[in-house]
Formats: C-alpha cells, structure tokens, sequence
C-alpha cells in the first residue's frame, strides 16, 4: 500500500509508520515538522519511509504535500490525517492565533488534504480522521481543541456519505487518553498514564484490513459515545 500520513514524526503518527514499514511492500509519505525524528525514522525504514517538512499550520502547505504524494507515491492507497494538537486553557484564555492555528491544524488542513489528495485516490482506498473521544462530551480543559475536533468529527460523518460513492472507505478514530507528548506540549506538566500511541496504531491497521467505520481505542472509550450527553465535563 501507498500510505500518506501526516503528525509522523511522532506519538500515534510515528507508530504507525512503524507497523506500515514491517509489512513487505507498503511505502509510507509522512508528514511533520520535526526533520530530526523523520530523518532518523528514514534511517530506520530505507526503501519504505519518504517524508515530507510541512508545517499545516498554513493551509497553503497541503498543495506541497500533495504534489509531494504524487512524486514520491504516484497514487495514494491510505491517506491518515493524524496530526493535531491542543493547548490547556479556558476559551478566553486562548488568544486568537492560537484559535485559528489550533482550528487549522485539527479540521481545516485534514479536509484540505482529503479534498486535495482525491484526485490520487482510487476505488478501494481509505481515508482516515484521527478524531478523539473527547468529541462526545464537554473538554473543558482542552475546549478549543474539542471544538475543532468535533468539526472534524462532524465533516466526517458527511464523507463517508460522499466519498462511498467513489468506493472509498473513511475511518473515524477516537483515542482516549494516549501517553503521547501531545500533553506536555498542550501545557500539562505531569501528564497521567493513558494507552500507548502503538496500542492506536494496531487498532488503525486491523480496521484497514476490515473496512470498519469508526474505531475506539481503548474500545471501553466507546461508552462516552452513550454516556457522554449526561456527562458534564472531563
């Protein structure tokens, strides 16, 4: 398979650069800002890992790494829309840069990539929208990243809809709490022990296989999907 992934260079992204590159014939585009780790990650995976620097922050970036795609993969057989990050704050705390920076990385660029990327897409091909379970109740430490996730979430839903039609599959995925550096980078000093990034790697891949439509990881956060309406906040 011809796997774009974007967040690679780390947490679930670099994971999952992993399980693509131990299996015999999948070549794998990622996607990040830290040319350190994904040159090392290339040092580890020759002949299987291509990267890309982009910074998708700025939605002018997902022209670059769609030509990317087309260069280095031709065609595009998984597209992963992993990258995303949060920031521990009240809405009114959050100065208006941060809003859009946050909005941009977490729904804005994923559904430029997708629209952007279709063209390389054929018949039995698979996107999938890194989401999070917090979309089913209220983050009110992480509020503004909740919101653009839910944006996400929502868009979603509707191309599933739409993108049946071309026979493309899309995956939604809504990790729980993961031990990722996403914590201490959105501001938490001592993040609390979660999954690990590996653990929603392996639950992406065997959904792959499957064909499924939303995936839980842990599978238990699939209760805040029932439960989280009467929940108040996390």
């Amino acid at each position: 398979m011809k796997v774009l992934i974007t967040g690679a260079s780390s947490g679930i992204g670099r994971s999952l650069v992993f399980e693509f590159c131990r299996e015999e014939g999948n070549v794998v585009l990622g996607v990040g800002r830290n040319e350190e780790s994904l040159k090392k990650i290339k040092s580890e995976f020759t002949g299987c890992f291509e990267y890309v620097k982009a910074d998708l922050s700025d939605v002018k970036n997902v022209d670059y790494v769609v030509q990317a795609a087309k260069n280095l993969l031709g065609n595009v057989d998984v597209l992963i829309n992993n990258a995303g990050f949060g920031i521990y704050k009240e809405v009114v705390n959050h100065s208006v840069e941060e809003v859009l920076n946050l909005t941009m990385v977490n729904f804005v660029t994923p559904i430029a990539l997708i629209i952007k990327a279709l063209p390389l897409m054929r018949s039995g091909s698979t996107v999938v929208n890194v989401i999070t379970a917090g979309v089913h109740v209220l983050m009110s430490k992480l509020p503004i990243y909740g919101a653009s996730k839910a944006a996400l979430h929502y868009a979603t839903e509707a191309l599933r809809n739409e993108l049946s039609k071309q026979g493309i599959n899309v995956i939604s995925v809504y990790p729980g709490y993961i031990s990722t550096e996403f914590h201490t980078r959105a501001g938490v000093k001592e993040p609390q022990k979660g999954a690990s990034p590996d653990e929603v790697a392996k639950a992406i891949i065997k959904a792959l296989k499957k064909r499924k439509k939303r995936v839980y990881v842990p599978a238990y956060v699939n209760l805040a999907r029932v439960f989280g309406p009467h929940l108040v906040k996390i």
